[in-house]
């Protein structure tokens, strides 16, 4: 019997070859891009390959073994990958955990696997101090490991632990899946022939790393493809968005709560223009046209996303058949994939030429799927756990045999697709794709001494479910502080969102006295019984102008007008958990015009907090326009002509200069941050001219901001010199994301550290900002002197008496991350003076 090649990769593969053999097959392609300060920083394969070795030579150093435990707790990040991928190389199991962890939920899960270290961020909140475990913070691994070897080598196989994947959804006892790393390759081929990655694809990774969804096919399912993959730093609406331009991303995979966000997000800007009638005759349109076609007549909404999206996999929970249907018939492909930890985690999804949106697609190959006679989803095959972390007989309770039981209920159609019909046991599971479990929540209600019983059900609220409790209880007016007191306790994506006092004696029961939760929930979806504290949901009668702050929060809390008083909370009072708050900043700046950071709103955020922050806040867009024609081909080719037959003569005529230091210009890697001393009014041209014509042709000048807002200088500084505007008051945030954006194109940019001109001399300290820009550009840094031996006259155009000018090039300088800028500055201006 012979073998396919997938299945010899399935054999014989580990994480660790599976990165090797990325390393080596995409070299020098971009990996990873991540912008922490205002330019991208960037891992190829190669990169990627030998950083997560320095890893594995830290843990090693620090003692730490195979088979070992490692918490991974932070934000997505390329550290977290090398990190992932350090633990890998050195044959230790790496446990992720969700950045938004509850307390209680982090302090049973590290005592359970007993780790020798945690990988944290300063954004992990700072209960991970209670830990008492040696911490590496990610923002530092890059100064701990730069000097670092390769790592000794680990016999790792196929049947070793690479992970242990907690479930989020239970504060009771977090069961912890064990992942080999034959579980993780398998799942990835398989799904792979179904939805097979492209090198020319960009991915933004939206979802956390610390769940199976975004793990295999937000990181591995690219990196087997050759693709990239961008990690924003901020899930700020404004953050995320202009993420996705810049990156003009091809792929995402979201849960379909953000796929609602998204849309919402677009109708919310379409009836603020008041055009809801041709958005539906659009729609409408679109049905009747070719599929390309469909992304020409929605193109602005494209542009939105970068003008390439074409992918969407959604997966975590259910996605709406029509919400679906309305993505495709803006011109983007929308495939569910459906899948549980436990299968690593792909179980059945679409094939990308084939997608409905009315299933959850078809098995994948590589693993067997049947249906019980209890109607319960059965799966065997190599990507299915061993089971639960020192937990046997959970681990007993979810095989029948070799198949795993994934306690939902299914079935196939005629042509294979799998549905979903339901949960066995009635875990709740989000539109966030967080699992919530009611026994938890009910345990915790009935120790009110208030409550004499509690039923928790997921409860449908438009496209959405949310955690709805019902209670028999002698006092039904202290319901509403019951809760309180309950969701005081429970992490934020188990919240009770709503709640029913129930209005007979007692639950409709079994013969064995458990309760009917399908009567319950029909009960509720049909409002024949109790007294509901569920909002009303009418539509508010607002015009298509930009609303007020309440109005904005009512529509997305889906709660009356009324309901907005400033002490409600946006997560207890106000039902916002961290999506639909993500939702909010995005409709206040968008309708408001105010920036806000997500770590300023909370769940505990109260509606006056909220207020004034709002008014607090800074008004969101930039004033100043930047303008990139200075750098097309037909502006460089004019530019050329303009300098050899126009400036440069009249420099000649005008200074007699000197060039020294050439020899550092070359075999310089591009691009290169040039810093000089402002001394002369034409010193621009004099520095431009004195530079080889490989750098000056890929050179760009920051000008000081107010002069190019005279239309003259507007056109000239740029025609002439490339000069772009760069404020050193207003807009700063604005002006470095545009160097940055200079600089990722391969630009060279040259700056006056003294940050104005001072004809003649003496030299000025340089700013602190140029230190910012020298260490977050992550460029060779060349210092550059221009020294005047006689001033011309007069000194600003030296038309009646030639000046005599040295321009001096240093040796090129680098700034390792965290530099102090400071400090940077003070090297640069030592450096410049040294000359």
């Amino acid at each position: 019997m012979t073998t396919t090649a997938t299945e010899e990769r399935i054999i014989n593969g580990t994480l660790i070859s599976f990165l090797k053999d990325a390393a080596e097959k995409y070299g020098s392609r971009t990996a990873l891009l991540f912008k922490p300060v205002f330019r991208y920083q960037q891992w190829s394969y190669e990169r990627l390959w030998e950083e997560a070795g320095k890893v594995a030579t830290l843990l090693q150093q620090k003692g730490i073994e195979k088979g070992d435990r490692v918490l991974l707790w932070g934000p997505n990040c390329p550290q977290w990958v090398l990190a992932f991928f350090g633990c890998m190389r050195a044959g230790i199991v790496a446990v992720p955990l969700d950045v938004r962890s509850a307390p209680d939920f982090v302090r049973k899960v590290a005592p359970k696997t007993r780790p020798k270290l945690a990988f944290v961020s300063r954004l992990t909140p700072q209960y991970h101090q209670d830990l008492e475990l040696p911490e590496v913070f990610f923002e530092e691994l890059d100064q701990l490991t730069r000097d670092l070897p390769q790592p000794r080598h680990e016999d790792v196989g196929p049947e070793d632990l690479a992970e242990i994947m907690f479930t989020s959804g239970t504060t009771g006892d977090p069961k912890g899946v064990m992942l080999t790393h034959k579980n993780l390759i398998s799942n990835l081929e398989s799904a792979a022939q179904y939805i097979a990655g492209r090198p020319t694809d960009r991915v933004v990774s939206l979802l956390p790393l610390s769940h199976m969804f975004e793990q295999v096919g937000g990181l591995l399912m690219p990196l087997r493809a050759g693709a990239n993959i961008t990690y924003p730093t901020s899930r700020q609406p404004s953050v995320l968005m202009r993420t996705l331009q810049e990156r003009k991303v091809t792929l995402l995979l979201v849960v379909p709560q953000a796929l609602e966000l998204f849309m919402n997000s677009i109708e919310r800007e379409v009836a603020r223009k008041g055009k809801e009638g041709l958005w539906r005759l659009m729609l409408k349109v679109a049905g009747y046209i070719p599929f390309s076609l469909r992304r020409r007549l929605f193109r602005q909404v494209h542009k939105r996303f970068g003008g390439s999206l074409e992918l969407i996999v959604s997966g975590g929970a259910a996605l709406d058949p029509d919400l679906g249907a309305k993505w495709n018939l803006l011109g983007i492909h929308v495939l569910q994939a459906y899948g549980a930890t436990e299968a690593s985690p792909v179980i059945s999804v679409h094939k990308r030429t084939d997608p409905r949106y009315d299933s959850a697609g078809l098995p994948i190959p590589g693993q067997e799927v049947r249906i019980s006679e209890q109607n319960e989803i059965l799966v065997k095959g190599p990507n299915i756990t061993q089971g639960y972390w020192e937990a046997p007989e959970q681990t007993a309770a979810i095989f029948d045999g070799d198949w795993y039981k994934t306690g939902d209920q299914g079935l196939f159609d005629s042509e294979g697709y799998l549905h979903i019909k339901g949960r066995i046991k009635d875990m709740i599971v989000l539109s966030s794709g967080m699992n919530v479990f009611p026994d938890d929540i009910e345990s915790l209600l009935r120790k009110h001494p208030d409550v004499t019983d509690a039923v928790v059900v997921g409860l449908p609220n438009g496209s959405n479910v949310e955690v709805h409790a019902a209670f028999t209880m002698d006092q039904p007016d202290t319901a509403s502080s019951v809760v309180s007191w309950a969701n005081q306790q429970l992490a934020e994506h188990q919240r009770i969102r709503g709640f029913t006092i129930w209005s007979e004696d007692d639950f409709p029961r079994t013969h064995t006295l458990k309760v009917k939760k399908g009567v319950v929930l029909e009960a509720l979806k049909s409002g024949s019984t109790g007294i509901s504290s569920t909002a009303d949901t009418s539509e508010q009668a607002e015009s298509n102008s930009a609303r007020g702050l309440e109005h904005l929060v009512s529509e997305i809390s889906r709660l009356p007008l009324q309901e907005m008083a400033p002490e409600k909370t946006l997560g207890e009072d106000l039902n916002l958990d961290s999506l639909n708050r993500v939702e909010l900043l995005s409709a206040i700046e968008e309708e408001i015009g105010v920036y806000l950071d997500e770590s300023q709103v909370g769940p505990d955020t109260t509606m006056g907090q909220l207020e004034e922050l709002v008014q607090h806040g800074s008004r969101s867009g930039s004033k100043m326009k930047f303008s990139a024609w200075g750098m097309r081909l037909w502006c460089r080719a004019l530019r050329g002509l303009i300098q050899r037959l126009l400036m440069f003569p009249a420099l000649r005529l005008t200074n007699r200069t000197r060039v020294k230091g050439l020899e550092n210009l070359a075999d310089l890697p591009l691009p290169v941050l040039f810093v000089a001393n402002h001394c002369l009014f034409l010193d621009n041209g004099l520095v431009i001219r004195a530079m080889p014509l490989k750098l000056r042709r890929r050179l760009a000048l920051a000008a000081a901001a107010e002069p190019m807002r005279n239309p003259i200088w507007a056109v000239v500084n740029p025609l002439v010199g490339n000069g772009f505007a760069f404020s050193r008051e207003d807009d700063v945030r604005a002006s470095l994301e545009n160097l940055g954006k200079i600089l990722d194109n391969d630009w060279s940019v040259l700056i006056y550290p003294e940050g104005g001109l001072t004809i003649g001399g003496p030299m000025k300290s340089f700013k602190a900002g140029a230190g910012l820009i020298a260490v977050e550009g992550g460029v060779s840094v060349v210092p550059i002197h221009v020294h005047i031996e006689r001033m011309g006259s007069p000194p600003i155009i030296t038309f009646l008496r030639r000046s005599h000018v040295e321009i001096r090039f240093g040796k090129p300088m680098s700034f390792a991350p965290g530099t102090s800028y400071n400090e940077a500055a003070e090297q640069m201006e030592a450096a410049v003076r040294a000359l």
